[in-house]
């Protein structure tokens, strides 16, 4: 069975209430019973020993009547709410504050009570002919010197007790059950809020689920759930780019596959049916090689990403000369750099720079940024390669003059298949893929990579490196 929160916290209250409860009743009235009797012990132990200083000086010394003595002690008795017996060193009964002297003589307390007159104090005492219910009584001796004249006894009925504990046991509990009372409102609120927050949480959960994202999570500032439906939301922000890019995925390489797919399906189908003379079929075969290139290279430049990602970019680290692979990088484009009139200038800070990376990968980065430079450079421009040294790191950098890159368009260049709309117009055979790849292999080097441009002015991309030792 499920419960909820309302219910658990209900629970859980009733538990506690019902253990203090018992706590109190149980533990508290034995300890506010013990307290008590020890309380009534103090003050007449204390009064007792006042008595007998007085008796030692009135009675003994200076020899007032027995009669007399009794009236003090019952007017000591009245004051204390207490029956006071006063012995001799035997235990013979000499006074009782209520029934009088008549039948002192015949009554002994040892007789009745063994061992009563060693006793500090006893409870549920009953002496026969004396009492009619169980008192408490306190003993106290009356000495002269060294030598013990009597015992005076102070005793009083334990009902008195029992009355005054369940009073105060009666306001305990009536104070408990008020402070639980409270905390239980408070609880109930706690639980409210909780609950609400919940649901609210789960009723967005399950609209992130159905792809609802428009739903906020309202949460109070400073609080747990505010934390957790931030999570939540930040999830579910990541979940919804992710179907975006999902959907923008296939969509450019629905697109990148299917333009190359179409041009070679319809040159191919013209040559076949005759629409194509065979004398002119050269030009057209030459079309066809050009878009299997196109799909060749997506199909490579998604490999190599799946496998990125999947397995990581493996690494064969050795030493070598950057300089050296950047010279060679600038001459496989001495094709490309003529059809644009563009020349390409290296500059370096040494003759040699080693550095300590993965040569076949560095080499793929260098391919990417400069390919991506000569595509976007205007005519008659110059493309500058560098070399430079700081603070340990060797920093590449390609810089063309071209069209740049808008401002709102810096951060998404690292994104696959992203292609501003100026770019569009310029790259026909690019895949969208070279600088993602680009920003993955500088990564798995613990390297960084930026970019920098101005629309209308040029672009530069620069990355580190580690110096070789």
């Amino acid at each position: 069975m499920k419960y909820r929160i309302w219910q658990k916290y209900f629970i859980g209250f009733l538990t506690v209430a019902v253990l203090v409860l018992v706590l109190i009743n149980v533990f508290g009235y034995s300890y506010n019973r013990r307290n008590m009797l020890k309380q009534r012990q103090d003050v007449l132990h204390q009064e007792l020993r006042l008595i007998a200083d007085e008796y030692r000086e009135t009675y003994v010394e200076s020899g007032i009547s027995r009669e007399e003595f009794t009236r003090r002690l019952e007017m000591v008795a009245v004051l204390l709410d207490a029956r006071i017996w006063l012995t001799d060193r035997e235990g013979n009964l000499l006074a009782d504050t209520k029934g009088g002297v008549e039948d002192a003589e015949s009554v002994n307390l040892p007789q009745l009570r063994a061992g009563i007159l060693e006793e500090v104090y006893v409870e549920d005492l009953e002496l026969a002919g004396l009492t009619q219910e169980p008192m408490f009584a306190v003993v106290e001796p009356m000495m002269s010197g060294v030598q013990t004249r009597g015992y005076l006894l102070a005793a009083q009925p334990m009902e008195y007790f029992h009355a005054e504990v369940n009073r105060q046991m009666f306001w305990n509990n009536l104070l408990a059950v008020f402070i639980l009372l409270c905390f239980g409102v408070q609880l109930a609120c706690y639980a409210h809020y909780h609950e609400k927050s919940l649901r609210r949480l789960q009723k967005a959960a399950v609209a992130y689920t159905d792809g609802d994202f428009s739903i906020e999570m309202n949460t109070k500032a400073g609080d747990a759930y505010r934390e957790l439906g931030n999570s939540i939301q930040y999830l579910a922000e990541q979940h919804a780019n992710l179907v975006n890019y999902q959907k923008n995925f296939i969509a450019n390489i629905s697109h990148d596959f299917r333009s190359p797919l179409t041009s070679v399906k319809g040159y191919a189908q013209a040559m076949k049916d005759g629409t194509i003379p065979y004398e002119i079929q050269g030009k057209y075969l030459d079309i066809i090689l050009f878009e299997t290139d196109r799909l060749s290279n997506l199909t490579n430049d998604l490999l190599d990403l799946s496998n990125f990602e999947n397995k990581g970019v493996r690494l064969e680290m050795s030493k070598f000369d950057i300089t050296k692979m950047l010279k060679q990088s600038a001459m496989t484009f001495e094709g490309k750099c003529s059809q644009k009139n563009l020349r390409i200038r290296l500059i370096f800070v040494d003759n040699e720079v080693m550095v300590s990376a993965d040569r076949g990968k560095i080499q793929q980065v260098v391919h990417n940024l400069i390919d991506n430079a000569i595509k976007f450079s205007n005519a008659d421009s110059t493309i500058e390669v560098s070399v430079t040294e700081q603070r340990g790191k060797v920093l590449v950098s390609v810089k063309d003059h071209g069209i740049g890159i808008p401002k709102e368009s810096i951060g998404r260049v690292w994104d696959r298949f992203y292609k501003t709309d100026l770019s569009r117009g310029k790259d026909k055979k690019g895949t969208g893929l070279g600088l993602s790849i680009t920003k993955q292999i500088i990564a798995a080097h613990n390297e960084n990579i930026k970019v920098i441009s101005t629309e209308g002015v040029g672009t530069e991309f620069v990355f580190s490196l580690a110096k070789a030792e």
